[in-house]
């Protein structure tokens, strides 16, 4: 019995995940199943709805709960500097080699992608990152931070660049002093550092087709394990299309290139889990 009503709850669950692909364009159905049905069980809370099925038919009478439904489904949790020694490491290991290489080659552009940027603490923090680095030769580089995300709510929000102080405070007085200002009790990020940034709608997960390419370096941070295995190697790869050789991949804490695209990839630091695309 205990069976037959699991693979009843499955079957209504590929049924939901189906609907919200064609309804609204957003693939979940390779998500991993824990993460959809503890996200999913917040909405049916929400609603009323005591099943997938009573679910699916208030989506039918109320379809913007397909936007709510994306947002509760993807993850949008992030700071500033989220980890702060991967940041360090990306700073020592990959932008010495990386300006290195385009001085080399009189090349004066530098192209980031910030994969998933939620309200743009990431690609605010490479920006930053970079300003420090090159310091005095900033001028020198024309950069490009590209910043997608899913989540059309969380780019409005990172476009606006401002803060509360619960999101900065613990950041260092210098880099609140030199990239941002203060704005009526809230915290707006500097002109110089948003100048950077250009921020669009993507979903790389129902996307193949890469909307950059020639990348210097990604990010793509703790995003995969939410994904299948068969799904995290479709993204991978997608993003080791998009970059450039030399080009370095950076991601999430507990994640590892799939099987298939590690042979491709030099490690540079497994902990900061820095990879560079092979000569």
């Amino acid at each position: 019995m205990r069976n037959r009503i699991a693979d009843t709850e499955d079957s209504a669950l590929n049924l939901l995940l189906e609907k919200v692909y064609r309804g609204s364009g957003h693939d979940f159905r390779e998500y991993k199943c824990g993460t959809v049905m503890r996200r999913l069980q917040r909405r049916l809370q929400a609603t009323g709805a005591g099943t997938y099925q009573e679910y699916i038919g208030f989506m039918d009478t109320y379809p913007e709960e397909y936007e709510r439904l994306t947002d509760y489904l993807t993850i949008h949790v992030s700071s500033f500097f989220r980890n702060a020694y991967t940041f360090h490491q990306v700073a020592s290991l990959v932008l010495p080699e990386l300006v290195s290489h385009k001085r080399e080659r009189r090349q004066g552009s530098l192209r980031f992608w910030s994969t998933a940027c939620t309200r743009g603490e990431e690609p605010y923090s490479i920006a930053m990152m970079l300003t420090e680095f090159l310091g005095q030769k900033l001028p020198d580089f024309n950069i490009s931070i590209y910043a997608t995300d899913i989540s059309r709510h969380s780019l409005y929000e990172a476009q606006s660049g401002q803060y509360p102080l619960k999101d900065v405070e613990t950041l260092s007085s210098t880099i609140l002093e030199n990239y941002f200002d203060c704005q009526g009790g809230s915290y707006v990020i500097a002109s110089s550092i948003r100048r950077m940034v250009n921020f669009s709608y993507f979903d790389m997960v129902s996307t193949k087709t890469p909307p950059f390419m020639n990348l210097d370096c990604i990010f793509c941070c703790n995003i995969l394990i939410y994904l299948q295995k068969q799904l995290q190697e479709r993204v991978l790869n997608m993003l080791y299309n998009s970059l450039a050789v030399p080009g370095y991949l950076v991601l999430g804490e507990v994640e590892t290139p799939t099987d298939s695209l590690c042979g491709r990839l030099e490690c540079l630091d497994a902990k900061a889990k820095i990879y560079k695309r092979k000569e």
